[in-house]
């Protein structure tokens, strides 16, 4: 991850793998190359990825028809000082670098920070829009991905919406 701490822009949305089966089995982790400066918490269309070399494959924007991966990295820059230079709101995938992406399914939690689901709530839906996260009033039933806000986690560093994924394919 890139360190956007001398970079000019809002904080970037910070994620969490509160509980992917791809972390301990029955699913993929993916090597995928940022082919832009995209945040944690953000979706990958698994479907249309294509392999590269050396165990990466390219980043495809997600569709209606599309099974997602999460975009998951961890958080690792160069500087320490100042403190603020350690804060994972200040890094993002920046373009050309090789990104973790977590394949989901049915039953997984996992909770991005309130700034990556805008106008987002406890009961709503979420649903691929493009890389983000849009909410739904009501579970879709056209989209091969959607799910679930069921809680805020109140943290000291901010507050983050856990989602429990309820369809994937």
């Amino acid at each position: 991850m890139v360190n956007a701490f001398l970079k000019p822009v809002d904080k970037h949305v910070v994620a969490e793998s509160t509980n992917l089966v791809a972390t301990n089995y029955g699913r993929h982790i993916f090597n995928v190359k940022a082919s832009e400066d995209i945040d944690n918490g953000k979706l990958v269309n698994i479907d249309a990825m294509k392999y590269e070399k050396n165990e990466y494959c390219t980043m495809v924007e997600p569709t209606a028809t599309s099974r997602v991966g999460l975009i998951l990295s961890v958080a690792v820059g160069a500087d320490e000082k100042p403190l603020a230079a350690t804060y994972e709101y200040n890094f993002y995938n920046g373009k050309d670098e090789i990104m973790r992406v977590y394949e989901l399914a049915a039953g997984d939690k996992f909770s991005v920070s309130v700034n990556g689901i805008p106008d987002g709530e406890v009961g709503k839906f979420v649903v691929a829009d493009g890389y983000d996260l849009a909410v739904a009033d009501s579970a879709p039933t056209d989209k091969a991905f959607y799910g679930e806000i069921i809680e805020v986690v109140k943290r000291t560093g901010g507050n983050f919406f856990k989602v429990l994924v309820r369809k994937n394919g």
